[in-house]
């Protein structure tokens, strides 16, 4: 059986645990987090149309295959880069191919430092509201979506910010399902990852 490499710019679940901690207690945390490894995977996981094998984990936090795999684009290579700078609590972005096919940045606060009118609808490509049970409110678009969720512990709020390539290849309509899917399981991993206490 063929064996692909995936290149995952990552640390261990504990060191970023760790990372998070010292960033948010510590203001002077910057830059790219360090580690780099190769992880062998086996062909077979992956379709016909991509050469790679879906992560099981996005920016350090545990996502399912069938909400991740629908936003990722075809292509042979994959490359999960994952910053933590200081005014973040995450920040992340797989490549494929060259080709950045979903990115997040998720910070502590209740509106993310956006106006009203920057959760409106009409502002996001095929833009809809959604009702995603983890957070307060949500607005999701064929290529960007914003999600906001309580916190009373560590943090107060969390804001998210998500961005996909816009040249998906799909219907917009099943593109919009298809960011909602992801949203709705990216956004309560990362609560449990950070110890958020709603």
């Amino acid at each position: 059986m063929a064996v692909k490499h995936v290149v995952l710019v990552l640390l261990g679940r504990d060191e970023r645990q760790g990372e998070r901690t010292k960033v948010a207690r510590h203001p002077y945390g910057k830059g790219l987090l360090a580690g780099v490894f190769a992880a062998s995977l086996l062909a077979g996981c992956a379709s016909e149309a991509r050469g790679y094998s879906v992560p099981e984990e996005f920016c350090g936090f545990e996502v399912q295959e069938a909400a991740l795999s629908p936003v990722l684009l075809d292509g042979e290579s994959l490359t999960d880069v994952s910053y933590n700078p200081p005014s973040l609590i995450a920040s992340c972005r797989v490549v494929v191919d060259g080709r950045t096919a979903v990115a997040v940045e998720v910070r502590e606060s209740k509106e993310g430092g956006l106006h009203p009118e920057d959760w409106e609808p009409a502002n996001f490509k095929d833009g809809a509201t959604a009702r995603i049970p983890s957070t307060e409110k949500a607005l999701v678009g064929s290529d960007r979506a914003l999600a906001l969720t309580g916190c009373e512990d560590p943090y107060s709020a969390l804001f998210f910010r998500f961005f996909f390539e816009p040249d998906h290849g799909v219907e917009s309509e099943q593109r919009v399902a298809d960011v909602e899917a992801f949203v709705a399981d990216f956004v309560p991993s990362v609560k449990r990852g950070v110890g958020c206490t709603a």
